[in-house]
């Protein structure tokens, strides 16, 4: 597996990379489908927080700028980042990560070959973050059941992505890289649980990487909290004064209003 690229500065948080790395290659280092090594690497996961805008990062072996890579005359395809704000990835068949991310490149599966989109019948759909109401996951059958789930196969459209930048370098092996960004405010389940789960395979199944992150609460949010008790307490102080002002006699010289000569 190669290191992180460059590209991945210091306003990047990594959290996570593929160790040890598993490419299910067996014995004799031969992956059916194709064979493994840095091609059908997944490597790296990142994120950094900008306001409201959540920025992603993949790093992998497998040509996610293409979205394609063939071996031996065989084309396998890039899935999509599936994505979870609840906190709760544990749904058959993917059915945990309720939002993904198409990276707006050609998708089939691996045994029919067949377009994998989210309606458009042609295996392409605009780059955007989607709701997931199913995932095709029709990858080598023994890598199923730890890959899952590979790409959108229905849903609806969420929010354009703000960026979807692309690349490639080498830093002990050949590396891709995609970088995308969205607005997360008001986003349905994120509010509840500031958790997200991400998750990347190929058609293949091949590899897989999995990652999670906890998403700090907004300045803004923690300065109104800190409002509101600053609030709540000026209120308790003047009620307690109100209340003792009302036990103590008229002539008391510590009623509150009288005034001493």
């Amino acid at each position: 597996m190669a290191g992180p690229l460059s590209v991945w500065d210091s306003t990047w948080t990594q959290f996570q990379d593929d160790t040890p790395i598993e490419d299910y290659i067996g014995g004799g280092g031969f992956v059916d489908p194709g064979w493994g090594g840095q091609a059908f690497d997944a490597e790296y996961l990142f994120y950094k927080i900008e306001g409201n805008t959540l920025y992603l990062g993949l790093q992998t072996g497998f040509n996610i700028v293409t979205g394609t890579q063939e071996v031996s005359g065989k084309k396998y395809y890039s899935g999509d980042l599936a994505l979870s704000f609840d906190g709760d990835v544990s749904g058959a068949n993917g059915a945990g990560y309720e939002y993904g991310i198409d990276f707006g490149l050609l998708t089939r599966d691996y045994d029919g070959n067949d377009y994998v989109d989210m309606g458009t019948g042609t295996g392409v759909d605009g780059s955007g973050l989607y709701t997931a109401t199913l995932w095709n996951n029709d990858m080598v059958n023994s890598f199923e059941s730890v890959s899952t789930p590979f790409a959108l196969d229905a849903g609806s459209f969420s929010r354009n992505l703000l960026s979807n930048s692309f690349g490639s370098g080498n830093n002990g092996g050949l590396s891709y890289y995609r970088m995308v960004s969205f607005d997360i405010s008001g986003l349905p389940g994120l509010t509840g649980y500031n958790y997200i789960d991400v998750h990347w395979t190929m058609s293949c199944g091949n590899d897989n990487i999995n990652g999670r992150f906890k998403v700090p609460e907004p300045a803004g949010v923690v300065l109104m909290g800190l409002g509101l008790l600053g609030l709540a307490a000026t209120s308790l102080r003047r009620r307690r004064m109100s209340e003792l002002a009302l036990r103590l006699p008229s002539n008391h010289p510590f009623t509150i209003g009288s005034r001493q000569n």
